[in-house]
């Protein structure tokens, strides 16, 4: 099964949050997937990824935080995505900033697919020309042409 990350993000789930803690981030990205109908509960999806970051960040290195989960109340992977252009301290591994915020949401019985889009994300994000793009884009568009041929 190839993954078209793509197929999984929206221009209407790309934001460029304000917020300036990770717990900000994280609720400005819900509030983004819950008006875009993609979740219900935001609050109970903010707990969610909270908790998830309490086990270990998901602050990756290189700029880059991947905050995931999967929950019961959703039927389908999506991934809203968060370019911070001051950058915010996500406890990353390499104790820098986290300025591109990938936030991944699916069904809690779909783990084969789960990592299917975890490693093709990884793979894209990798490339540091791509990491540069993302984090000078200036709007969803822009963000999302990165993704088109991948």
């Amino acid at each position: 099964m190839a993954i078209n990350l793509i197929d999984y993000m929206s221009p209407s789930r790309v934001i460029f949050p304000k917020a300036k803690t990770k717990e900000g981030v994280i609720e400005e990205l819900i509030e983004v997937a819950e008006k875009d109908g993609k979740v219900e509960d935001a609050s109970k999806m903010k707990k969610y990824l909270l908790q998830r970051e309490e086990i270990v960040s998901t602050g990756i290195g290189f700029g880059v935080a991947i905050p995931h989960v999967k929950v019961p109340e959703v039927n389908d992977f999506f991934i809203t995505i968060g370019i911070h252009k001051e950058g915010v301290d996500w406890g990353s591994l390499d104790n820098k900033p986290a300025y591109i915020i990938f936030m991944i949401i699916g069904p809690d019985n779909q783990q084969e697919k789960y990592l299917r889009i975890l490693a093709k994300l990884t793979l894209v994000i990798r490339n540091p020309n791509r990491r540069e793009k993302l984090q000078k884009s200036n709007s969803p568009e822009e963000v999302l042409a990165i993704f088109k041929d991948l």
